[in-house]
């Protein structure tokens, strides 16, 4: 199985432009919490997302509903899906059970350059990778506004102050 560290390796390899957001961001930013995907925002111009979507074959990524994954380059079904059925993240799964997940954020609340443009660049698995911003992982879960978010929310605010995030 391959894991977490190898996706991102293999996007920063074959330069695909993303921040990575969620979960695994807020723990970068130094609130271990357990989560089990990678949530991501794309360029979503049609050559960076050939990138992406060559990676996620690589991978055996497939998305979650049965679609082909080169839906992910049709903008207007995008968009359809999104006013049609809310659809929020284009989620892949690894074929294998309990396999990586990546849920790739089609209408982000922060769109990609303003994301990109702010974001924090930190070593990881030997890569550069680019996270959101504490001020833009704020913005965004707070819209979200899940139980598991209000708890980063907190978190955050702490990190942002210079707390511990734990007291």
């Amino acid at each position: 199985m391959k894991s977490i560290p190898d996706i991102l390796r293999a996007l920063t390899d074959a330069d695909v432009r993303f921040v990575l957001v969620g979960g695994f961001a807020v723990q970068l930013h130094g609130f271990v919490r357990t989560t089990i995907d990678l949530d991501l925002v794309l360029a979503m111009e049609d050559d960076n997302l050939s990138k992406f979507i060559t990676v996620a074959k690589q991978f055996g990524l497939a998305p979650i509903i049965p679609v082909n994954i080169d839906s992910l380059k049709n903008a207007q079904q995008i968009d359809q899906w999104h006013r049609e059925k809310g659809m929020l993240a284009f989620a892949l799964r690894e074929p294998q059970v309990a396999g990586s997940v990546i849920d790739v954020l089609v209408r982000p609340e922060v769109l990609f350059d303003k994301l990109q443009a702010e974001a924090v660049t930190v070593h990881l698995f030997d890569r550069a990778v680019k996270i959101a911003s504490i001020d833009h992982l704020l913005f965004m879960k707070r819209i979200a506004n899940r139980p598991k978010d209000r708890i980063d929310i907190e978190a955050l605010e702490k990190i942002k102050r210079g707390e511990d995030p734990y007291a």
